[in-house]
């Protein structure tokens, strides 16, 4: 009976740790342009990491580079028995047809016009959302943009008749301008920031920055307050932490509604059958 090798463990991208490219908007905040600029860093970098992790880590768009490996009838972990090989080039003692794994998981003969499932003739897949491609280096040459296109959000298809590189050779860095046999990719992940969370960030902002730098602020948890008396009563601080909420009304209403279900981050589906494109981290 044919064996079937198992697949190699593929590691998933590890998740971020801080957001990207998250604008704020501060038109709710007249006192924002009176505090220096390396307090509305500060305060900036505070409201936007706070509203991230509370959304659930969905938006905001970071560049990324990775290096696809091409889809398709030879790559590891899929059927691999005499008389079908890696090599290809036992293709003709299989009688013309090669069998593989698709990505979905099912058996495809290799041996049609297109890709042998509804799929397009030559495609490659990226952790998505994709929001942007920046650029396409094949052998150290620059991929014109109209040669390809993104589907589904995370489909890198291409449509000019050529096809991406079946491998590449990750021992060359491919910071050489001639450094063949390597195909990078690099692009936008993640969904825009709306408006309503630029102006959640805004007012988030806005309330840190106030706070420190006059260091006299009521707290927003404040329930009543009875001047002449003395008499103040807050909330139950930890209710709102509890809540995965910040006790600022128009931000929790933000995050209530992008987030009602109080996921602390991005869904994932591994599958065996798709090999996840080695991440660039470092030059």
């Amino acid at each position: 009976m044919p064996v079937i090798n198992q697949a190699p463990a593929v590691p998933l991208a590890a998740p971020l740790e801080e957001p990207c490219l998250w604008p704020i908007n501060t038109n709710c905040c007249p006192d924002w342009t009176t505090y220096d600029s390396q307090l509305q860093d500060d305060a900036t970098a505070w409201a936007t990491q706070i509203l991230w992790a509370l959304s659930g880590r969905r938006f905001g768009q970071c560049t990324v580079v990775v290096r696809p490996c091409g889809g398709g009838c030879n790559f590891p972990g899929g059927y691999m028995t005499w008389p079908v090989t890696l090599d290809g080039g036992n293709a003709a003692a299989a009688g013309g047809w090669i069998p593989f794994v698709d990505a979905s998981g099912a058996w495809r003969n290799c041996a049609c016009a297109g890709a042998c499932s509804c799929k397009a003739r030559c495609e490659v897949w990226l952790p998505g959302p994709v929001s942007s491609v920046s650029s396409v280096v094949v052998d150290g040459v620059e991929v014109p943009a109209d040669a390809y296109r993104v589907d589904n959000g995370s489909l890198l298809v291409r449509q000019d008749g050529e096809c991406w590189p079946r491998c590449q050779d990750f021992n060359l860095s491919g910071t050489a301008p001639d450094d063949e046999n390597t195909f990078f990719v690099t692009y936008q992940r993640g969904m825009p920031v709306p408006m309503a969370g630029q102006i959640a960030a805004g007012l988030l902002a806005c309330d840190f920055a106030k706070s420190c730098a006059t260091g006299c602020k009521l707290p927003g948890n404040l329930a009543s307050l009875t001047r002449q008396g003395v008499e103040v009563t807050v909330a139950d601080p930890t209710q709102d932490v509890n809540e995965g909420l910040t006790g600022i009304p128009q931000v929790d209403q933000w995050i209530r509604a992008v987030n009602p279900a109080k996921r602390t981050g991005r869904a994932r589906v591994y599958s065996p059958d798709v090999d996840f494109p080695r991440v660039v981290t470092s030059p």
